[in-house]
């Protein structure tokens, strides 16, 4: 699984900034109107941090499943052990 990279969501930011700057500069009309833009890079944000919010579940989900599945791992390494010596015993 690829995630967004900081980098990736904070270029397009800037631009959008950028393209502000410039809409200030100027009279003229773009082909996109400055509060379509300004809504879409909004959602884009929401989007963003949605997915923040999702990559941080995952990451707490994976410690999680690791960490139980240290656990468990151990137990039955143990339990395999014992059954091995009784084995042997008889």
């Amino acid at each position: 699984m690829q995630g967004i990279e900081p980098k990736f969501h904070s270029s397009l930011t800037d631009r959008m900034e950028y393209y502000r700057s410039l809409l200030k500069k100027t009279t003229d009309d773009a082909d996109i109107q400055p509060s379509d833009m300004i809504s879409k890079v909004s959602e884009l944000s929401e989007l963003y941090e949605d997915y923040l919010a999702q990559k941080r579940q995952l990451e707490k989900s994976i410690k999680n499943y690791r960490q139980y599945h240290n656990d468990l791992r151990k137990q039955l390494t143990l339990k395999v052990r014992e059954l091995k010596r009784k084995v042997r015993q008889k």
